[in-house]
């Protein structure tokens, strides 16, 4: 078998698939926009009238907002560090506080909430007691619904309590207006007064919540108490300061060390510098006592022997004067110093002149040298000078150590004054916040006493006169625009979930086989869906009896005529010119009741009409024989006879008057319908049939219904396969011809039938 292979083109989408869709649905698209509209309208009309009443309310910069809470502050009260924003939602969620709702519901009570305006109904005009009626009668019948559900345990039974309170919550509505610090509250309910009267309550509630919220309990009398008990811990640490510093003798504590500080100072440099003097003192005494030592008591006064050497003695006392300075020097600046040096310089050179003088006299004249004495007299001073050193050395040391003794009394006392100094500083700070908590605490007091906050009322609750719904002009357009735009949504919705197939080219490109014809639904006067082709001819009654029909002559309704035509030009197309010997083709689908004995039927017809060769038109379908009906002919003896019974063909088969078409009924039986067609015996009656007749249409039976189809199938020089459009799965009609190519069966295309054309005429040609 040779499968022939479509070519695969994209589907383009035009305008008709779009009518297509909202034809073949418009009775869904209709009644959906009618229930819509119609529900809409009956919503609008007799939906109960609700209310809305409003308030405003101004969040101001306050206490509540500016300060810390006095028990919480551990130092100075400082401004809060948040936005206004976090401020404004921690006041809605107080508002929308369950227990401020249950406050506000047992303030009013629950029967206010069940009570509905306008249950009076004799002031009213007919329409309007109507529609009271009809409402009351619906908020009946939904209660009773809820308690029924309640009863099975469906719905969580609640208290009428319970159900005013959720539905508070549903229908008060907070708002914050933008760039501003104002909350709105609304809430709807179907009494005006009852609207106001909620949000009127709940606005006090909220502003006694508000303040209560934001004041703490008891601070006061806490302030109060923890002020005395740190003013006497004050007092008490004073008193131990003042009796610390008059033990101590101290007034002021850095005075006093600094003076200390001072004279240990001044001390400490006397002390240095006595000592160095007293250094000073000890090395002139040892040079005055070697030069003493060196220095003769007595002295050559005169020598005569010429003239008296008056310079040689002046040079000498200069040496003696250069020598006593130099022993000053030392005792000051050591050998390497630079007057040292220059002072033993000059004491060489007065040596050396002294040595070029005449050293011996002619008079001698000896006495007291001047020289031993102020030696002497030096050496005494400078003893002198050094016991009164050494005296001052002793008595700059004994203040040094009364000065460094005192100072440790003071720095002993000091760690007990920095100590009291601190708890004082830390009692009179503490003291003073909580002298400042206190008085905040008081002023908080006092505005909690007055009702004080910084919550204003912009806006009390207002009284509505006009209800917010229904909007009647709105829910209509809403519900124009839904019904609609809903209707489309179904339409398309409805096509994409169905998966049959409804056009030529769905057939061709789900199946990948050629649509042979596109035959359409015709609708006649008769109850089943295959038209009947035949024309019935009755004769007259004759003595009361009515005579026996016959198979009439057979003629197919104009409006499929022409398919039909082309349908038998397009199979002989398909076949390849093989159709030129004798041709066995078979008929089959999926399902019964697809119209596969009327296409048959008709394919026969049309090929008996336009070949010069018989044909034979076959009714294989035994279980459920349809052909005898159409023409009228006989049911027995037929197909079964033949194959079961062996009987001749020749006088089974019935003919048409005047036409070329011959007709093989199924026949009854009651046995296996696969023992009967067994292969080997067809195949001998097809090879029999083929040497009398140029066409054999074989009407298969469906292919779901009957194990034998796929077999006789295989067996006929062409099978076609009929398709119900809009009816079979495309899935299903995949499967059916995957069962046929493994039996080998030659498909030639698709016959797709009862083809429905939504669109009109007049519509589709201008498209």
């Amino acid at each position: 078998m040779s499968e022939r292979v479509v070519e695969e083109r994209p589907r383009e989408t035009s305008l008709r698939d779009l009518y297509y869709v909202f034809f073949r649905h418009k009775w869904k698209m209709i009644l959906f926009f009618f229930a819509v509209i119609g529900t809409m309208t009956v919503v609008t009309f007799l939906g109960a009238k609700i209310y809305r009443s409003n308030a405003k309310l101004l969040v101001r910069l306050g206490r509540e907002s500016v300060t810390l809470d006095p028990t919480a502050a551990t130092g100075q009260i400082i401004q809060i560090n948040q936005s206004r924003k976090s401020e404004i939602n921690s006041e809605l969620e107080i508002l929308k506080s369950r227990e401020l709702l249950e406050k506000v519901v047992d303030s009013i009570g629950v029967k206010a909430f069940f009570k509905y305006p306008g249950e009076d109904l004799s002031a009213e005009d007919t329409t309007r007691r109507t529609i009271r009626v009809i409402r009351r009668e619906v908020r009946n019948a939904v209660k009773g619904a809820r308690n029924l559900l309640e009863r099975s345990d469906l719905v969580e039974p609640l208290s009428d309590h319970d159900k005013v309170v959720l539905g508070l919550m549903k229908n008060l509505e907070f708002e914050t207006m933008k760039d501003s610090s104002i909350i709105r509250i609304s809430y709807e309910a179907k009494n005006p007064k009852l609207a106001q009267e909620v949000i009127a309550k709940l606005i006090d509630l909220y502003l006694e919540k508000h303040i209560a919220v934001h004041q703490t309990p008891g601070s006061y009398q806490f302030f109060v108490q923890q002020s005395d008990h740190l003013r006497d811990k004050l007092v008490q640490s004073e008193n131990e300061f003042r009796n610390l510093k008059n033990e101590t003798g101290i007034s002021s504590l850095a005075e006093q060390r600094q003076v200390l500080l001072n004279r240990i100072g001044v001390l400490e440099l006397e002390i240095d510098h006595t000592d160095a003097a007293l250094a000073t003192s000890r090395a002139n005494i040892q040079a005055l006592q070697k030069a003493l030592a060196k220095v003769p008591e007595t002295m050559v006064t005169g020598e005569t022997t010429g003239f008296t050497n008056y310079a040689a003695d002046a040079m000498r006392g200069e040496l003696y004067k250069l020598q006593l300075d130099r022993l000053n020097l030392l005792t000051n600046f050591t050998k390497k110093s630079r007057m040292v040096q220059a002072i033993q310089q000059e004491i060489a050179e007065a040596q050396a002149l002294l040595d070029k003088e005449e050293a011996v006299r002619t008079q001698v004249t000896r006495g007291l040298n001047i020289s031993h004495q102020q030696l002497e007299l030096a050496l005494l001073t400078e003893q002198v000078t050094l016991s009164s050193l050494q005296a001052k050395v002793k008595a700059r040391k004994k203040q040094f150590a009364d000065a460094r003794t005192q100072l440790k009394t003071l720095n002993d006392a000091e760690v007990g004054i920095m100590r009291l100094t601190r708890e004082i500083r830390t009692q009179e700070a503490n003291y003073q916040k909580y002298s400042e908590n206190l008085e905040q605490a008081r002023i908080d007091h006092a505005m909690e006493a007055d009702k004080i906050s910084n919550i204003s009322v912009v806006q009390p609750a207002t009284l509505p006169i006009k209800p917010v719904r229904p909007r009647k002009l709105l829910n209509l357009a809403l519900g124009l625009f839904l019904s609609i735009f809903g209707a489309i949504g179904l339409a398309f919705f409805s096509e994409y979930l169905d998966h049959s197939i409804k056009t030529p080219e769905e057939a061709e490109e789900r199946l990948q086989l050629p649509t042979l014809a596109s035959i359409p639904r015709v609708r006649g006067v008769h109850a089943r869906k295959v038209y009947p082709m035949v024309k019935r001819r009755k004769q007259a009654k004759a003595g009361g009896k009515t005579t026996k029909e016959t198979p009439a002559q057979w003629n197919i309704p104009a409006k499929i005529r022409k398919h039909y035509e082309a349908f038998m030009e397009r199979l002989l197309l398909c076949s390849n010119g093989y159709t030129g010997s004798p041709y066995v083709l078979a008929v089959i689908g999926c399902h019964r009741h697809e119209g596969v004995s009327t296409v048959a039927a008709n394919l026969a017809a049309t090929l008996s009409q336009h070949d010069n060769g018989h044909v034979l038109l076959v009714d294989a379908d035994i279980g459920h024989p349809s052909v005898h009906r159409i023409f009228k002919a006989n049911l027995s003896p037929g197909l079964v006879d033949i194959l079961a019974n062996g009987q001749s063909d020749g006088d089974t088969i019935q003919s048409l008057p005047a036409q070329n078409l011959h007709i093989l009924s199924a026949g009854t039986t009651n046995g296996n319908l696969s023992e009967i067609f067994d292969s080997d015996r067809f195949t001998k009656l097809l090879k029999s049939i083929k040497n009398r007749y140029r066409f054999v249409v074989i009407d298969v039976p469906a292919l779901n219904n009957a194990s034998s189809a796929t077999c006789l199938a295989s067996l006929c020089d062409g099978v076609v396969l009929v398709v119900e459009a809009e009816r079979l799965r495309w899935e299903v009609a995949q499967r059916v011809k995957e069962q046929l190519v493994k039996s080998n069966a030659n498909i030639l295309g698709v016959v797709l039938n009862k083809r429905r054309f939504h669109i009109p005429g007049w519509l589709y040609q201008t498209l």
